[in-house]
Order: C-alpha cells, then structure tokens, then sequence
C-alpha cells in the first residue's frame, strides 16, 4: 500500500541526496573537513575486524575494517543520548507496530547506542544483543558508555549460530543490524537464514533490517532475497540525512498500520518519545519500496 503523499522513489531520491551534496555549500563544508583531520585514539584488529575509532569536533565514532568510510556508531561525548545517526530512530517504529512486544534479539552491537537508550527508556522490554567480536563488546564500554545489564543482556557469538539455538516462535522482534567493513555478513544474508528469522519470531513478530541504500546492488538483492521469503509485503522507513533504511517484515498476515493516520495513532498509542526520537516525525520518513519486477537487478550488480 502506497504513503500518503508519497515522495518519489528510493532509487531517484538516493541519487537526488547525492547531487545535493555537490553544491557550492557541500564542497565548502567537504573542505573545511578535509583542513580539520579526526584524532585516531584507538586502531587495532581483532580476529573478526580492523577496528578504529576517532574524534572529531566532540563527536566519537567507530569504523569496521581497513577502508571503511560508513561509520559504525557515534556518540557526542557532551551528550551521549544526543542522536547522531538517525537510523535508531526509524528502527524503534517496529515497537510502535507491535507495541505488545516485549522479547527482542539484536545482531550487532556497535557502540551499544540502541541497547544503552532501551536500558534507560524501554525498561519493560528485554533486549539480548548478539556480537560475534568481543573485542567491539569492550570497546563498547570503554570508549561509548555501554555496559550490559537490567534488560538488556550481551551474548559473544555468531548470530546465525545463536539463533539456530532459540526455540521456535520466541521472539517478538528481531533487529537485524550486523555489518562487516563491506556490508551485511554473507551468510546472514542467505534464504536459510531469512528463513531462521521466520522461524524464531512468533506468528506476530517482526523482522527489522537496517539496509543501506547507498550500496544499491545489495540493496536490492536484500530486498529481493525478504521477498522470496516473508509473504507479507515490507514497511521501509528511510533517513532524511543518510542512506540507512530499516526495512520491516511482519511474519505473518496479522495487520500491521501502513497508512500514515494510522502510524501516527498508533504511535502516539505507544508512547511516541524514545530518548531523543520523536516516531511522529520518524513515521514520517516512511518510504516506497522499488518494484523488484520492474527493476533489472543486474543493472545493479558489481
């Protein structure tokens, strides 16, 4: 079902946020970047990654792998709740679409933004984390605040092997979340493990998946890969200010809000303050999905 007001198509937007970035303010602000270079107070490799992380400007912010240029996390060292990546944001909309939720497991930790602002605002739901590098588990709390805890547990494994261990229709949300130094680990990104998501989540649950849009041939093939799979048709909510979109997927026919009206009830039902996001303006970033049929995927492909 299409958005009220619908804006235009992902595809077109990308490329239009791109342009945008060329224009006489972005070069001034790329150069004045470029003058001013981050400070690095962390660089070493862990069995799993290439790990930095720098300052800049009062912001601190976490890099996977030797090239990276997509951070991982990010958090402003006067107010760490502040929102720095935008995408939390749009992930949380999954709560205001089942708001019953309570059990949630999340692949990837990152920094442990996400998990640290459910500790302090979502005390009622229990968060377990999975983080394969446990090296990222103590940077976590040495250098971004996060220490495991109340609701929200760590566990130091594979996500795919993890879940294979859940019983069947035990979780209520799963978070998806889990990035290398290229993009989402291959074999999370698999129909055997789309179909261990559907799986674990019971019959009301939700997959949420934090997608880059930026990186458009796996974009699609992602997207392509939850069609085969969910039978139910995706909620994309996409950033205004990056190239992250959460792609949700309900795992099963049980109705979900997908008008905009019926978003903003239900969000304003919930609760709709998280910490710093507002989900009366995140609902707003809802977005349409490209139409795979229509889209050569291999136009796309590396």
């Amino acid at each position: 079902m299409e958005p009220e007001n619908p804006k235009p198509g992902l595809i077109s937007r990308t490329r239009g946020k791109i342009r945008r970035l060329m224009d006489p303010l972005g070069k001034a602000l790329s150069f004045m970047m470029e003058k001013k270079k981050p400070e690095i107070i962390f660089e070493a490799d862990s069995q799993f990654n290439h790990i930095t992380i720098s300052e800049l400007d009062g912001v601190r912010t976490m890099y996977l792998g030797l090239n990276a240029e997509e951070a991982e996390t990010a958090i402003s060292l006067v107010n760490p709740d502040a929102p720095i990546f935008e995408y939390p944001g749009l992930l949380f909309i999954s709560l205001v679409l089942r708001p019953k939720a309570r059990r949630i497991v999340m692949l990837g930790l990152g920094g442990g933004f996400i998990p640290r602002l459910c500790q302090r605002y979502l005390p009622d739901h229990k968060l377990t984390v999975v983080e394969i590098d446990p090296l990222v588990v103590d940077l976590a709390g040495v250098y971004f605040g996060f220490t495991p805890g109340g609701n929200v547990q760590v566990e130091i494994a594979d996500g795919q092997e993890y879940l294979a261990k859940l019983p069947p229709k035990s979780q209520d949300l799963i978070w998806l979340d889990a990035f290398n130094g290229d993009y989402i680990p291959s074999h999370l990104a698999t129909r055997d493990f789309m179909r261990l998501n559907r799986r674990i989540l019971t019959k009301e649950g939700l997959l949420a998946q934090n997608l880059h849009s930026s990186r458009m041939a796996d974009y699609l093939k992602q997207l392509d890969l939850i069609n085969k799979i969910f039978e139910e048709p995706a909620l994309a909510f996409c950033g205004d200010r990056c190239a992250n979109t959460i792609v949700i997927n309900p795992n099963g026919p049980e109705p979900i809000p997908r008008e905009r009206k019926d978003l903003a009830r239900a969000a304003r039902e919930f609760g709709h303050l998280i910490g710093p996001y507002n989900l009366l303006e995140e609902i707003n970033k809802q977005e349409k999905l490209p139409d795979l049929a229509k889209t050569k995927l291999d136009r796309y492909s590396k």
